[in-house]
Formats: C-alpha cells, sequence, structure tokens
C-alpha cells in the first residue's frame, strides 16, 4: 500500500510540475521523478528525440535507445535509493541552458550497501515553451575515506 501511495504522490508532483511554467532546473527534476516511478512516457516528453547521454565512458544516442536499453535499471536503481542534490547551479542563453549538479547517493541495492558522490551535467534546448535534455553526462565515485 505504501509504494502505491509513493507512486500516487509522485505522479502528483509530476503532473503538477508539468502544468507549470518550467524551467531547466524543473524538467531536469521532471526527468529524475520520471525515473522514479519508471514513467517511460514522462521521461520520454522530456528527452530530445536525438538526446546523447554519457555514462561510464558508455553512449546512448537517442531517446529511444536510452529508454529501450538502459531506463529500466535506472528505475531499479534510483527506485532503491535516496539521491540528495548537494550543490546545483543553472546558467540559461538564448534557447541553451546548462544545469549542473553534485549529489550524493545513499541506501541499499540489490542487498548490498550503496553510497556514491555523484556529477551531473545537462545540456537542455528551448523548444516552443518547453524544454528538452539533449545531453547529459552522469559521473560516481565512492566517498573518500
Amino acid at each position: 500500500m505504501r509504494a502505491r501511495l509513493t507512486s500516487y504522490f509522485a505522479f502528483l508532483m509530476l503532473s503538477t510540475l508539468a502544468n507549470a511554467q518550467t524551467s531547466p532546473s524543473n524538467t531536469l527534476d521532471n526527468f529524475h521523478l520520471a525515473i522514479i516511478i519508471s514513467d517511460r512516457a514522462a521521461a520520454a516528453s522530456i528527452l530530445a528525440a536525438d538526446v546523447q547521454i554519457f555514462e561510464s565512458g558508455f553512449v546512448e544516442r537517442s531517446r529511444d535507445e536510452y529508454l529501450t536499453h538502459h531506463f529500466e535499471a535506472d528505475a531499479k536503481f534510483a527506485k532503491a535509493l535516496t539521491r540528495k542534490v548537494i550543490r546545483h547551479s543553472e546558467q540559461t542563453a538564448g534557447n541553451m541552458a546548462l544545469v549542473l549538479e553534485e549529489t550524493e547517493t545513499n541506501g541499499s541495492y540489490e542487498g548490498q550497501p550503496v553510497k556514491l558522490i555523484g556529477t551531473e551535467t545537462a545540456v537542455l534546448r528551448l523548444e516552443g515553451e518547453n524544454w528538452r535534455i539533449v545531453h547529459i553526462h552522469w559521473s560516481s565515485r565512492k566517498p573518500k575515506g
């Protein structure tokens, strides 16, 4: 029951954010929420068709490639853990934006403790009235000590 309520509230949050005037940062937040609640359609609506996602030396060269190859694994991982943004910045120039985040991810995944320090670079493009993610670069490491 708790999982259904959590998903329901996440859906309400995503619907509310999607209907609000969005900024690049709100768009990126919506994308992370779509991953957490496994909402492939919401994620697809936020990613540009030609998005390129870089992670751990691998590249996914389109929205469809990401959604069919990596989305489910990201959703499973994101649901199990807690991601906290510890630094955030946004820069906008015309119809392009850059969002930079440093994160801390904690929890347990597949019975193993997880503690990661992460960095994320997201490039967004304004298409009409909506920001779309055109590039993401994810990187993470174990904390020192």
